[in-house]
């Protein structure tokens, strides 16, 4: 397995690590995180959230029998544990929630403006909670941030000094975030790449799914992945496996890496501007958004309009493409119950135009 030191933790980590949004059962997370060590992969990633909230649950499980093999990470919304008590209450529960008796890593998630950054860095504040709880021995290594803002606020997130690491969402079509993974690189922060298949649209073949990235058998997910090997600035890449095939299939895409430069991935760069699929921020099927007060599922939705973009379609095609999707029911129905409240957007990391994407829809159907 290739290992990359964490920033200037003087920590390695293996260079494809656990995501575990996408648990499919306790039995199918316990049987990837065994496989998995026995590769030597030695980070996951959990939160409170994922899975119903029984990702915390499942993978301390996975991982307790063999906690000394690797680095455990957990991490809460900032507007959910905004002050230094709220986070250590909320550090307790995940710990309960897990099994284990002290995370490595906890992050902070929800650092979406310098506001919010401020009140988290100020005295009584989320970082001073994490710090105590680091003290009392239940975060044993450091604080993380996870993020989803703008390049001014990443800079002074890592100008502050307090954090060791950070998720940033990157993948061969969303590079946004490119030249901070290299600024967290040049001053010891290290960087763990989410999102590196662009939440599944690099990881299967079909439709226009990029065939310079596949090597006979092997689908895109293979130059996908070797595409962010390539790049010395990030450390690991969290993906969030469901099975033993796909798990199996994506460490193949170690093979030989380390012989991998900059040549290789400002080839694979230009050969996907080639391409001419829609490159930047998408729906990743996170599923935060998915609680809508009106019963509406705006990641299904998000979804279907993300492919129907990615497939180059006309706009008179949508109306079939949606009628297809929602097979057996009524999409324009199902669209009403949308009020445009601004929940969905207001939780979506990506920051997207759902309710403009909606109305474009009901509009396309009318």
């Amino acid at each position: 397995m290739i290992t990359n030191e964490l920033g200037n933790t003087g920590i390695r980590i293996s260079a494809l690590s656990f995501g575990s949004m996408r648990w499919l059962s306790e039995e199918a997370c316990y049987a990837v995180v065994q496989r998995g060590l026995d590769l030597g992969m030695n980070y996951i990633d959990t939160s409170t959230g994922y899975v119903g909230g029984q990702s915390e649950v499942w993978s301390g499980h996975a991982v307790k029998a063999r906690r000394s093999e690797i680095y455990f990470a957990s991490k809460s919304h900032w507007a959910q544990a905004p002050r230094a008590d709220a986070v250590r209450r909320a550090i307790e529960g995940s710990l309960e929630k897990t099994g284990l008796d002290s995370f490595d890593f906890y992050h902070v998630w929800g650092l979406q403006s310098r506001d919010v950054l401020d009140q988290a860095l100020a005295p009584g504040g989320t970082i001073e909670g994490i710090r105590k709880a680091q003290r009392d021995g239940l975060v044993t290594v450091g604080i993380g941030f996870t993020f989803h803002g703008d390049a001014e606020l990443f800079r002074a997130a890592v100008d502050s000094g307090e954090f060791l690491c950070t998720t940033v969402s990157y993948n061969l079509m969303n590079r946004k975030a490119e030249p901070w993974l290299d600024y967290a690189a040049a001053n010891g922060v290290g960087t763990i790449i989410m999102n590196p298949l662009a939440g599944g649209m690099l990881a299967t073949r079909g439709g226009k799914a990029p065939d310079f990235l596949c090597d006979g058998d092997r689908g895109p997910w293979y130059g996908a992945l070797r595409f962010l090997l390539a790049n010395p600035s990030i450390t690991t890449s969290i993906i969030g496996f469901k099975t033993l095939h796909e798990l199996e299939e994506d460490v193949q895409a170690l093979e030989g890496a380390e012989a991998l430069d900059e040549s290789y991935r400002l080839g694979l760069i230009t050969q996907m501007a080639a391409t001419k699929l829609p490159e930047g921020d998408f729906c990743t099927g996170c599923g935060y958004c998915r609680d809508c007060p009106h019963g509406f599922d705006p990641t299904r939705f998000m979804q279907a309009m993300r492919d129907f973009h990615i497939q180059g379609l006309p706009p008179e095609d949508l109306p079939a493409w949606l009628q297809a999707e929602y097979m057996g029911q009524n999409p324009q129905e199902l669209l009403a119950q949308c009020t445009e409240c601004l929940v969905c957007e207001e939780t979506c990391p990506q920051h997207l135009p759902i309710a403009a994407e909606i109305r474009k829809a009901k509009a396309a159907l009318d």
